[in-house]
């Protein structure tokens, strides 16, 4: 079996690549669950085993080290970059989702404590590392090929960034396939699906799909498949945590950022 890992760190845009990925090879998923079985999450109970043909696509958060699974059969990885304030964002919104609210965990406690790690802790014992270890280790690994993009990039022009990942990929696909695959992983068809599976099973965590949270925490607004901004403020949370973030990052990881095009 050969492996190829589509890689980021958390909340980074790896859902949406794994949703694009699959419409292109497969067509529009029916429930959400299909993705997970067709490229599954090495994080999840799902069976992980070769294809009929070609390789097994699945997903990853684990920094790229000796300890990560299934390393002897990885041939290739797309790896999917996020400034990493919005990662931040994105992971506070994924902790109300899981249902941890202001009250147990305040949000400029946990900005704070993202900047102070450069990243999540819980995702740190988790095996992710924090985001610029993660980074590093992804895109500066020569143990096989890996193409990078930038889920800034991914918003401005989803069909030329998924045409770029089919081409490293060799998965011969049409302009209209290409199209046809952007429009049914757009952020409405994703969050509408999202929608119809909670309303339809209101348990927090299923084996019969890919969304985490449940219809308490849809009617509050949150989801799994959230705004997907780019550029956001940390102000927002509390004052002076922009500046806050600038100096962290921005003092040690510049060249990471100027690598990829961020502002601190």
């Amino acid at each position: 079996m050969q492996i190829v890992w589509l890689a980021s760190y958390p909340k980074s845009g790896n859902t949406w690549v794994r949703f694009l990925l699959y419409s292109l090879l497969h067509g529009p998923p029916a429930k959400s669950i299909d993705v997970s079985k067709r490229i599954p999450d090495v994080h999840r109970p799902i069976p992980f085993s070769a294809p009929p043909s070609g390789p097994l696509y699945a997903k990853t958060h684990a920094a790229l080290t000796e300890r990560h699974p299934h390393l002897d059969k990885s041939v290739r990885a797309v790896y999917i970059v996020r400034h990493p304030k919005d990662v931040l964002l994105s992971g506070l919104n994924y902790h109300r989702l899981a249902g941890t609210d202001e009250k147990a965990l305040p949000s400029a406690q946990y900005a704070r404590t993202f900047l102070n790690s450069f990243g999540d802790p819980m995702w740190a014992r988790q095996g992710y590392g924090s985001w610029d270890q993660h980074v590093r280790s992804w895109t500066e690994t020569d143990r096989f090929p890996v193409h990078t993009v930038r889920y800034e990039d991914l918003k401005t022009d989803a069909p030329a960034r998924l045409r770029a990942i089919a081409e490293f990929l060799g998965i011969d696909a049409d302009d209209a396939a290409i199209e046809r695959a952007a429009k049914a992983s757009s952020f409405d068809a994703l969050r509408a699906l999202e929608v119809r599976e909670k309303a339809a099973a209101p348990a927090a965590r299923s084996d019969d799909r890919l969304f985490i949270g449940d219809r308490s925490v849809a009617r509050k607004g949150v989801f799994f498949i959230n705004a997907g901004k780019t550029g956001q403020s940390l102000d927002q949370i509390a004052p002076g945590l922009d500046d806050a973030f600038a100096k962290s990052f921005g003092t040690r990881h510049a060249d990471l950022l100027e690598r990829f095009g961020y502002d601190a």
